[in-house]
């Protein structure tokens, strides 16, 4: 039901502003910055998603080349920012699930420092707490 009313304010407040942008612009021009907003939301939203498989697949590769087991299935989060960090450096919280002598285990792995240099993932330090599935 709240998704409902959501998209109905939505479409409402687009229908207002549509209606305040024709009287100023023409119909061709409302519909090319339209299309421009759309092409860099989705683009936006490729980039991140992008972005976020990267480090996925980075910390998959450094797991194994540390603990030499592989990863099954792994979600990453982004930890609030401390003070004191550059642009290219981040702290993660990784979640993932691993086989250990034919066990499966479900582990943590959280504040993972991570810098970015340029396209590659440099990872300091990797602490993890498991527990069997």
């Amino acid at each position: 039901m709240q998704i409902i009313i959501f998209v109905l304010v939505l479409i409402i407040l687009g229908a207002v502003v549509y209606q305040k942008l024709r009287r100023r612009y023409a119909a061709s021009q409302i519909l090319l910055g339209t299309a421009i907003i759309s092409v860099l939301f989705i683009g936006s939203i490729y980039i991140f998603n992008m972005n976020e498989g990267g480090i996925k697949a980075a910390f998959k590769s450094k797991y194994k080349e540390i603990y030499g087991n592989e990863i099954s299935k792994l979600s990453a989060s982004i930890m609030q920012s401390k003070k004191g960090l550059e642009a290219n450096e981040y702290f993660y919280r990784f979640v993932y699930i691993t086989i250990k002598d034919k066990k499966e285990y479900v582990c943590e792995a959280r504040n993972v420092f991570v810098q970015l240099i340029e396209d590659e993932y440099v990872f300091k330090e990797i602490k993890e707490e498991c527990r069997e599935k």
